[in-house]
């Protein structure tokens, strides 16, 4: 009996020790994943509205999708998001 009860506590301190999380290291994953910014990428197939309004966009500048198609728009404002959060991350990893 003494054995059963050593080894079922020996076995919760292993499960609460190994379960908890370490603040520091957490923070550092944080930090590491913050250091890489993608840069906007099309992703959609050449040759389709979406391509050509993401291609638009990154030539001309964003700020105005609104074309005479959908999925023009749609590929112009996909830019619009990657640049925005690339920059954003950016200015994120200067501080």
């Amino acid at each position: 009996m003494r054995y059963v009860t050593l080894l079922l506590t020996l076995t919760s301190l292993l499960l609460i020790t190994g379960c908890t999380s370490s603040k520091s290291s957490d923070n550092d994953e944080e930090r590491d994943a913050d250091r890489h910014c993608a840069e906007p990428q099309n992703p959609y197939t050449e040759g389709t509205g979406h391509y050509a309004g993401y291609e638009w966009a990154e030539e001309h500048g964003s700020g105005n999708c609104n074309g005479s198609s959908e999925s023009f728009n749609e590929g112009c404002e996909e830019y619009e998001t990657q640049e925005s959060e690339y920059e954003e991350c950016e200015e994120q990893n200067k501080n």
